[in-house]
């Protein structure tokens, strides 16, 4: 009999193991007054946690929290942390005694970094108020070097004298390099920030400026591709030609102007956002000559595609056939088990909601996922599920630790990581080893470019309005539309993407009206309402004053047309009549929807609680993670090993969303299924 075994293995986190591994802390004996309070000055060693770290010093994770709000998710070697200073009734009385026999104090005298010789040790006088951060502001000196070069020194006095070493030389500028220009790191920019912004990759940036395997610093000196070495190559490529943003222009006045489709120009600009800026470089392909004349191109899924590729000829790995082997599948996600220590139930008064626990940020993903597993063993799948516990943040050490086992290279699929830093090494690991691997929340197209086993499972902007515009239009064919927005500059990219799918569409562009209300405001939007007919207005406007004024407008004019709203989802935090919505039939649009009265979603909320004894949350991913989950596992058992090429082939509407993969052209799939939504009777009906 077919069953799944379920393996746990949460690599780096079983508590007994790690309390046995854990290094051994000593607390600081350096002591700063902060903002009228007390800390100690504590530089993380290797192997320390925050639950450990907390633990000797006698206070909770979450004051440590609290006086570090900058720490990051992980801790690192070498991490400042202040940790709220308690004393002890021994180190009170010492305290008492030292004070009796504290000299007169002499009047203090500050030393500037000028009136020492460069390269050598300052001497500086404590004055009133001084602490080691200021001084370390002052001379531009780290915190920890100050320290080091004052051993024995626990706590700064007024008239103390203190050495301060020389401070380390800025780099000013990088030697001049053919092709690179220097580029200065702002706060919280990213790797992965700075290559997508070059239109390079990280892994580039790191062989340019070998420095960064150290990690990113503000302020840092880099070298980054030249704009004009981009130009020259392609310039060079025939591919692509420049077009400099000019004021006011959109994507889709540009793709007009090129006669080239929205689609194409995103692709050839990947990590292009929404609101395009003057003076901005963009890439535009050029359309090859072709001999044969195109066929007639028609819109599946929001996709342009050609006329023989509406019915593909099924290859024979496509045929559905029960397979019988063992699937072994890895769940790569942040439980974050080194804060889980930290969890206590002892006392019914002290406890907190689950979303104030680091450990339970992903943990309904997970539940969902173990649900989804047997009953797709329930069907005849042999599944083996290991679950990994990989980093959070920025940090890579757990991700690391597990690549370097074996177990991780036998997997049939990876889902996860969840964070982009651990993915990006993940999904390199898998291309080197053939594993499919899904990406559960980026909306980043670049995950799936140059790697074919990319499964990214967040829609981007362009597969949602694209598919919201083409469901709405088959919807209400003989409909008159509008597209309003507030300016110009709000929304311009998303409105060319409807404008485009409308158009291709339905069998009259002229039918397709745009509207932007700074300029004509309620009666420049009505005069585009026609008597007698459907009316579908796209309010592509998060405007909270805007909203309930125009939608209270037209429903005063819904005697004299008939009037359909499409809006953003965020309306729904918009306080307003509802009345007004159900009047206007609106309609919304969106990756994810669950319909609570369908019987799979009753069943799997039934199951949930039974389980788990609580409520499954959409914006905790228990459906989510029940959807991959099943998805995927369906889709091995019924295909087999090659199961990527078959994506596209599949329809099976899950309890979230209806996945519709999409395959790019020189990467991974793409999810660009989306499900559109109405109000009626004060309940949402999907479509």
């Amino acid at each position: 009999m077919k069953q799944i075994i379920i393996w746990l293995l949460f690599v780096v986190c079983i508590a007994n193991a790690a309390s046995a591994q854990e290094t051994e802390i000593s607390k600081s004996r350096i002591i700063e007054t902060y903002k009228g309070k007390q800390y100690y000055i504590h530089f993380v060693d290797q192997g320390q946690t925050l639950f450990a770290i907390s633990h000797a010093y006698g206070v909770t994770p979450e004051e440590v929290k609290q006086a570090n709000p900058d720490a990051g998710e992980t801790l690192k070697p070498n991490q400042m942390l202040m940790i709220p200073y308690i004393a002890t009734s021994a180190e009170k009385q010492e305290i008492v005694t030292k004070e009796k026999e504290k000299p007169a104090e002499t009047s203090p005298v500050s030393v500037t970094p000028d009136q020492t010789a460069p390269g050598k040790n300052i001497q500086h006088t404590i004055a009133p108020k001084e602490t080691w951060y200021a001084l370390s502001r002052q001379y531009q000196v780290p915190v920890k070097e100050i320290i080091s070069a004052n051993p024995g020194v626990d706590t700064l006095r007024i008239g103390m004298t203190v050495n301060i070493p020389p401070a380390p030389e800025k780099i000013t500028e990088l030697p001049a390099r053919q092709g690179f220009v220097t580029y200065k790191v702002a706060p919280q920019e990213t790797l992965y920030g700075i290559a997508a912004r070059y239109k390079t990759t990280v892994d580039e940036l790191v062989n340019i400026n070998p420095v960064l395997k150290e990690g990113l610093k503000v302020d840092q000196l880099i070298y980054v591709p030249s704009s004009t070495a981009a130009v020259e190559q392609i310039q060079d490529s025939g591919d692509f030609i420049l077009h400099k943003i000019k004021r006011k222009e959109t994507l889709y006045s540009i793709s007009k102007l090129y006669n080239v489709d929205i689609k194409d120009i995103l692709y050839a600009n990947p990590g292009l956002g929404g609101t395009l800026s003057k003076n901005d470089v963009i890439r535009i392909p050029v359309k090859k000559t072709v001999v044969a004349p195109e066929p007639e191109n028609k819109i599946i899924q929001g996709r342009d595609v050609h006329q023989e590729a509406i019915e593909p000829v099924k290859s024979s790995l496509c045929i559905l056939k029960p397979h019988s082997q063992v699937f072994n599948v890895a769940l790569m996600i942040p439980f974050q088990l080194d804060y889980a220590d930290s969890i206590s139930v002892s006392d019914p008064s002290s406890l907190k909601l689950p979303s104030d626990f680091r450990s339970l940020d992903f943990i309904q993903f997970y539940e969902g996922a173990l649900i989804a597993a047997e009953d797709v063993a329930g069907i005849g799948a042999n599944i083996k599920i290991h679950a990994f516990d990989t980093d959070a943040g920025s940090s890579l050490t757990k991700t690391r630790r597990v690549l370097s086992g074996q177990a991780i290279r036998e997997m049939d699929l990876i889902i996860g990581p969840f964070f982009a830093n651990s993915f990006e090494l993940v999904s390199a690991f898998a291309m080197e080893y053939k594993i499919p691997i899904v990406n559960p929340l980026s909306e980043r197209s670049e995950i799936i470019e140059a790697n074919p086993f990319v499964i990214k499972m967040q829609p981007s902007g362009w597969s949602t309005y694209s598919n919201a515009a083409q469901k709405i239009a088959s919807e209400y064919p003989e409909a008159n539309f509008t597209i309003m927005r507030r300016n110009h500059a709000e929304n311009n990219s998303m409105a060319a993407v409807f404008q485009s799918a409308l158009s291709k569409t339905i069998e009259n562009p002229g039918r397709i009206h745009e509207v932007v209300y700074s300029q004509g405001y309620e009666s420049g939007l009505i005069k585009t309402l026609v008597p007698g007919k459907t009316n579908v207005i796209f309010m592509l406007t998060s405007d909270k004053a805007l909203i309930p004024a125009l939608l209270r407008r037209l429903n005063d004019v819904r005697e004299k047309y008939n009037i359909v709203v499409v809006g953003l989802t965020d309306w729904e935090e918009i306080e307003m009549d509802f009345s007004y919505l159900q009047n206007l039939e609106a309609h919304f649009f969106s990756p994810w929807f669950v319909d609570y009265r369908s019987e799979k979603a009753i069943n799997y909320i039934a199951e949930f609680r039974k389980r788990y004894e609580g409520e499954p949350e959409l914006e905790r991913y228990a459906y989510l993670g029940y959807d991959i989950t099943r998805y995927f596992l369906e889709a091995m058992y019924n295909f087999g090993p090659d199961f990527l090429t078959c994506l596209p082939d599949i329809n099976n509407p899950m309890l979230s969303g209806n996945f519709r993969f999409y395959k790019t052209p020189s990467g991974g799939y793409e999810n660009t299924g989306v499900v559109v939504y109405k109000l009626k009777d004060y309940s949402k009906i999907g479509l």
